[in-house]
């Protein structure tokens, strides 16, 4: 089955789910009356209450938002589901001036002394102290009810809108109409021609509804700036660190790696430029063109096989997840119309399950693609067991176990093949991820800095293509035909349009660059490694990003880590520059 299987979160937005509502919105009406009483209780009594509360709470607005949300990413034009998702935030704001009220109480108890007293508090100290520090940041009861409220028609109707354009974006590509999602696979196209029809072809697209987009990307960036202003943060890189449970110290570290590593990178790109038949560099319709000789696409079913015995060869229950995603449809596979571009893994500990979009195709990158979002789903299989309050993680960490089983499939699959221009191929289609996720990383997130500080008013579409032009160029050097770049790559990206989730560009080179320090690891000891890494996956919820990863041995507030991380690609570059000089 190529959709996915909602059934056992609801089978549609039927009396149960409409019960299940009315039963949140009961819930919440208890929480708010909870924390009203909190005069006549004591602090334990009061916070062992609030827990309870919320472990009931997220089990099942898990599911409510799930539902919705994912009906909708596969249908933009859904007509019920953004109607039920704004009923569902409209019950959870009814208890924002509670939820301030108790954030800022946190701020005068002894959480240490608690936690010795109580099991509860004991079990939640780090979310409790996470809490504690973020009561410095509230604003007054009134004025986060207010900003809850006018939120919706503000930055969460400005996203809304870029991903309800984009999704139906028609776009021309020589004598058909395809779809957006269509169009941007054909970047993978073995025939240089294609590419460049469907590249040229999709900036044209993206002219009809550049103007609309850029003042949703201007206006949401603006409401953060101003936020931020009002809450106390320095930047919005300040606020996205502390949700990520990250140091400026650390981002500062792989930053500087990051940067030193672009000669590296420059080669890479200026030889394939060479083995394609570009003088200038490489044009950027051909950053994901084939090399080699492995031109195979793959059935759906020819990339089930490949992952489960690419994961079978690190682990059995890597595998058996794998198998259990694929045989109970938990995955919906290709693109359509009204479905929004891209991939992501929806984990619910709820249910003790996953839900993954992708938009496959058959090439390679499409089976990494699979293996990846599988990874955030392995990832969600080790923390549904852990308690309610314990079902999340930061952003950088969020990436690690994905990154890690793109990394697992792409060595396996290297080992079956022989012959140089094969390996080429893997080699150099591995590459192209990397290249992605440390490269255009970077110039993505130099993009959203230099856009921090022009948002103060309106930004144009001329002045956004302008910053990501000279984004590319600063991150890719001379490796990319400047000439020939993307300019609407802040269009097509969803991270750029929430205001909740600013500079989501940083957390992907982190889980790329600590994946592959933990796979160095994997490789001198297997047998010991499987079984801490779980155990790492499941301490992602409950402690800082440097704690975890000192847990495996790792100081990821030193340069040389990321510099050592980043030696293991530069090693994969030199490499493929050789393969493709002997071709």
């Amino acid at each position: 089955m190529s959709n996915w299987n909602l059934n056992d979160l609801y089978l549609d937005f039927d009396e149960h789910y409409d019960k299940d509502m009315t039963r949140l919105a009961a819930l919440m009406d208890d929480h708010i009356a909870w924390i009203q009483k909190r005069d006549s209780m004591t602090p334990l009594a009061l916070i062992e209450g609030y827990l309870e509360r919320q472990a009931v709470i997220t089990r099942l607005t898990r599911g409510l938002f799930a539902y919705a949300s994912l009906v909708y990413a596969t249908d933009v034009n859904h007509q019920e589901a953004p109607k039920k998702l704004a009923g569902l935030q409209q019950i959870m704001r009814k208890a924002t001036a509670e939820d301030v009220l108790f954030t800022r109480y946190l701020e005068s108890v002894d959480l240490e002394a608690l936690a010795q007293a109580s099991d509860m508090v004991d079990t939640y100290h780090y979310q409790l102290l996470k809490m504690q520090e973020e009561g410095r940041f509230l604003l007054s009861e009134k004025e986060e009810i207010l900003y809850a409220r006018l939120r919706e028609l503000s930055s969460s109707a400005w996203g809304q809108l870029q991903g309800l354009m984009t999704a139906n974006l028609e776009v021309k590509y020589r004598d058909k109409t395809v779809t957006f999602s269509d169009v941007r696979n054909l970047a993978y196209d073995g025939d240089a021609l294609v590419r460049k029809d469907a590249y040229e072809a999709e900036l044209k697209a993206y002219e009809g509804i550049d103007d609309a987009i850029a003042m949703s990307l201007s206006n949401i960036k603006r409401e953060v700036i101003i936020m931020n202003e009002l809450r106390g943060y320095g930047h919005a890189l300040e606020k996205t660190l502390r949700q990520s449970r990250m140091t400026q110290k650390t981002l500062n570290a792989m930053i500087e790696a990051m940067l030193d590593s672009r000669p590296a990178f420059e080669q890479y790109l200026l030889g394939k430029a060479t083995y394609l038949g570009h003088a200038s560099g490489l044009p950027f319709y051909d950053l994901f063109a084939p090399v080699g000789s492995f031109t195979k696409t793959y059935t759906y079913e020819e990339a089930k096989q490949l992952i489960i015995e690419g994961f079978g060869s690190y682990s059995p229950s890597l595998a058996d997840y794998a198998k259990k995603a694929f045989d109970q449809d938990w995955i919906d596979v290709y693109p359509k119309k009204g479905k929004r571009g891209g991939a992501f893994c929806s984990n619910q500990p709820q249910i003790r399950q996953s839900r993954i979009m992708t938009n496959f195709t058959g090439s390679l990158s499409d089976v990494l693609t699979l293996a990846h979002e599988l990874g955030h789903g392995y990832h969600g299989e080790m923390i549904s067991s852990l308690p309610p309050l314990h079902w999340s993680y930061p952003m950088p960490l969020a990436e690690t176990a994905s990154i890690f089983c793109e990394t697992i499939v792409n060595a396996h699959l290297l080992k079956s093949i022989t012959d140089p221009k094969a390996r080429l191929s893997i080699l150099e289609n591995a590459l192209q991820g990397d290249t992605q996720v440390i490269i255009d990383i970077l110039s993505r997130y130099l993009f959203e800095n230099e856009l921090f500080k022009q948002a103060t008013g309106p930004v144009s579409k001329h002045q956004l293509k302008q910053m990501m032009q000279d984004a590319q160029k600063e991150a890719y050097g001379k490796g990319l035909d400047a000439d020939i770049l993307h300019p609407y790559m802040w269009l097509n990206k969803p991270h750029y349009y929430s205001a909740g989730l600013n500079f989501y560009n940083f957390p992907y080179a982190f889980g790329l660059l600590f994946g592959k320090g933990l796979y160095a690891q994997y490789q001198k000891d297997p047998k010991q490694f499987v079984k801490a890494y779980d155990i790492l996956l499941q301490k992602t919820t409950n402690a800082d990003v440097e704690d975890v990863a000192t847990s495996m041995g790792i100081d990821v507030a030193d340069k040389a880590f990321w510099t050592d991380a980043l030696g293991l690609v530069i090693k994969d570059i030199e490499e493929v520059v050789m393969l493709m000089k002997k071709q």
